[in-house]
């Protein structure tokens, strides 16, 4: 009772955000009303009961359009899925720290605790059935158990992903657990793939059905920021943070130096083949590849005061931006193709966006309520576009991409109000599950400045309220 009147009167005070705010257009950002709206309709598919998995925690690859179990066969109204049919029956342990990821990040948004516990017990399955102890992952299962694969088959992406649940259960609750095996982890991926007559991360050692071991992927180094270097880094002090700071340092200088075009100022998706080189046809030349990377440096930077990189980067992503607008400014592009972006794209455009915006370096243009209106499914839930669960797709980027979405556009109309009233309006709250007596609960990947902390009658969530939001600091 005390949570659904707790959470009615948050919406019912944003409901009026707008309130004496000065006399700028700020129309392209969704009100905090219809960002809720927005977060419900995702939550909605990873409440179903068939999103919970076997055990709770074991979540499925596998779902139909309307969350129900896709039982190794077509859903209703498919014909023909390009291949996929053949892998129905093996669950990707890479998809499943990603709705481990998605459960805790609308916790983070709502404080609703039926996605703390089906976080938990994501994060909980991971540890305990498929991370292993020399650092690295399994990273299938058939019908619950192990599929075995050879070391040598697994790729660097598919290691960094296995982590990205286990860092946003970091973020909530600074578990010591899930930071040593961060931490465990990432030594162990940088142990092994990094070659140092290539100086970057290889992709895997031997082919398999999917991969090559000739391969040179940019999201076999990119993804290690995007799924746990940054999100964790302020989590830790001391030399572990010193570790860090230099492995984020050392895996901006491999992709610049291997997959930067300085020419074109974007990046390649790939360096092993002539295709690669190819901006209409070659592999990851999509928007969202280009400006992921351009994004995690910007963050990077900021953290890491490190000014010439920062403006590299922010040049980076507006050179990106100008490229996938639409000429109808109210849509983006997926690549060179000009055709409309994909979901996941779109979210990495609108990120990025967010952050030159928060920090008045860009002006937004009106994708967010475009995004929110043609894409939210809120009869079934989550995000319209083609499938909404298989082996590369889930509730990461629709759920990083409403939490980012409602901070800053928060915070953007935050710097606009003229009166208190509307500043109080237009603050922000989070909630954590701490682990243990700290105070250091950033704003995502961003900073802020906190006016209140609540805690739970049993002390086991803080409500932390946040008014002015910044890039990040250490």
């Amino acid at each position: 009772m005390i949570k659904g009147i707790l959470k009615f009167s948050i919406i019912l005070s944003l409901v009026c955000s707008f309130t004496a705010i000065a006399n700028t257009d700020l129309s392209y950002l969704p009100s905090a009303t219809k960002w809720y709206q927005h977060i419900d309709a995702i939550g909605k598919f990873y409440l179903h009961k068939d999103a919970r998995g076997v055990p709770v925690g074991n979540f499925p690859t596998w779902r139909c359009n309307d969350g129900s179990l896709r039982n190794q066969k077509l859903c209703k109204g498919e014909t023909k899925l390009f291949g996929m049919e053949n892998i129905f029956d093996l669950d990707y342990v890479r998809m499943q720290s990603r709705q481990t990821f998605a459960y805790g990040a609308l916790f983070n948004l709502t404080g609703n605790p039926k996605y703390l516990k089906l976080h938990n017990a994501g994060v909980n399955w991971l540890i305990n059935h498929a991370f292993l102890d020399n650092g690295s992952f399994t990273l299938l299962f058939k019908n619950g158990k192990a599929v075995k694969q050879n070391e040598a088959a697994k790729t660097a992406q598919d290691l960094s992903y296995a982590l990205v649940g286990i860092a946003m259960n970091a973020y909530l609750t600074h578990s010591k657990r899930s930071l040593e095996v961060i931490k465990k982890a990432q030594k162990f991926i940088y142990d092994k793939y990094y070659s140092k007559e290539k100086d970057l991360l290889l992709w895997c050692f031997e082919d398999s059905h999917f991969d090559k071991k000739e391969q040179l992927e940019l999201v076999a180094s990119l993804d290690q920021l995007n799924a746990y270097l940054l999100l964790s880094l302020r989590l830790f002090d001391g030399e572990d943070q010193k570790h860090f700071i230099k492995v984020i340092e050392n895996t901006i200088r491999y992709i610049n130096k291997n997959f930067y075009d300085k020419d074109n100022n974007r990046f390649h998706g790939c360096i092993d083949n002539k295709k690669c080189f190819n901006y209409l046809t070659g592999r990851h030349t999509d928007y969202g590849h280009t400006v992921k990377a351009f994004w995690m440096e910007y963050l990077a930077a900021s953290m890491l005061n490190d000014e010439k990189l920062k403006k590299f980067a922010e040049n980076g992503i507006k050179t990106t931006l100008n490229r996938a607008l639409a000429s109808n400014n109210i849509e983006w592009f997926e690549s060179d193709t000009k055709e409309q972006a994909s979901w996941w794209v779109y979210a990495e455009l609108d990120q990025a966006a967010l952050s030159l915006a928060l920090a008045k370096k860009r002006a937004m243009s009106n994708t967010l309520n475009s995004f929110i209106d043609t894409y939210t499914d809120y009869q079934y839930g989550e995000l319209k576009d083609y499938l909404k669960a298989h082996y590369w797709r889930n509730g990461f980027h629709s759920s990083e991409h409403a939490l980012i979405g409602l901070l800053l556009s928060n915070a953007i109309r935050y710097e606009q109000c003229t009166d208190d009233k509307c500043r109080f309006d237009n603050q922000t709250t989070l909630y954590f599950a701490p682990s243990d007596n700290s105070t250091n609960y950033t704003p995502y990947l961003f900073d802020g400045k906190v006016e209140k902390v609540q805690k739970s009658f049993d002390g086991k969530v803080i409500k932390v309220t946040y008014s002015k939001l910044y890039l990040p600091k250490l």
